[in-house]
């Protein structure tokens, strides 16, 4: 695996690993009493297991890219995140981003790109 694969898959796999994360959480709104502790239902949730294994995964892969990479690009390569993870919640829970928070994300990945080539 290159250095450029591993952290696309970190990008990757964070990404769904807080869209499972999300999921779960809502679940947990519905069908938890108000004012009990929701962890005994996320331990029941495979979408928690499967968060967490994709988070395990990712940091596996995050370790190989840091031994390839500077930890200054590879680093700011994970700002992807703030524009993969609005798309993807606008696309599965119908989430909206004020035009600033579009805005932010824009300029995050004008940053990643100057930073990439650089």
């Amino acid at each position: 695996m290159n250095a450029a694969l591993a952290v696309a898959v970190t990008i990757t796999l964070t990404a769904i690993s807080q869209l499972l994360q999300k999921q779960v959480a809502l679940r947990a709104c519905i069908h938890q009493p108000k004012g009990s502790s929701a962890f005994p239902f996320y331990l029941r949730q495979p979408r928690f297991w499967l968060a967490l294994l994709c988070l395990g995964i990712a940091m596996a892969a995050w370790l190989y890219a840091l031994g390839q990479l500077e930890v200054s690009k590879a680093y700011a390569l994970l700002s992807v995140n703030y524009l993969l993870v609005p798309l993807a919640a606008r696309l599965f829970f119908g989430e909206r981003l004020a035009r600033r928070g579009w805005l932010g994300a824009l300029l995050i990945g004008v940053g990643v790109c100057l930073i990439g080539l650089s």
